[in-house]
């Protein structure tokens, strides 16, 4: 177990349990949807969410590169694109996202737009720039020429 994975406060990051509304979304503002592929008792999940997530989510700038959310495996059912009801265990399928935790990078039509990110990576500081890349690449794949850019000062 990790050491307070149990008592960490829980961050602002919605879960969906609709992936057509998202889709709507994601189509009005031309950004990909970055799921998040969790599960309720998954402590590396926990971990990820607390040490990369939660502080995307204070970052006032990711809003206007991606669609963040929750994936939750352990959900009893999930709307999918087509506005089917389906196990949210076979969407995760569809998209190689069973283990978790898993982000994967999606278009407004459902299009997986990179590769996906498995597991937690041992240092968690390179985790947030891998998270960087892809939206990049999901932007670029989209055809919108945003990017999202992190300035260093010296």
């Amino acid at each position: 177990m990790i050491a307070g994975c149990e008592s960490a406060s829980p961050s602002s990051l919605v879960t969906t349990n609709n992936l057509a509304e998202l889709a709507t979304e994601a189509k009005k503002t031309n950004i990909p949807i970055m799921l998040f592929v969790s599960a309720p008792d998954c402590h590396y999940c926990h971990q990820l969410e607390r040490s990369v997530i939660a502080p995307m989510l204070k970052n006032a700038r990711y809003p206007q590169f991606v669609l963040l959310r929750r994936f939750n495996l352990g959900a009893d059912q999930v709307v999918d694109f087509d506005n089917t009801v389906k196990d949210p265990l076979n969407i995760a399928a569809r998209y190689h996202a069973q283990l978790t935790p898993t982000i994967i990078f999606l278009s407004a039509d459902g299009e997986r737009l990179t590769d996906n990110i498995i597991g937690v990576a041992a240092n968690l500081d390179l985790y947030g720039g891998m998270i960087d890349s892809r939206i990049n690449q999901a932007l670029s794949r989209l055809g919108n020429p945003a990017q999202l850019n992190h300035q260093t000062t010296q």
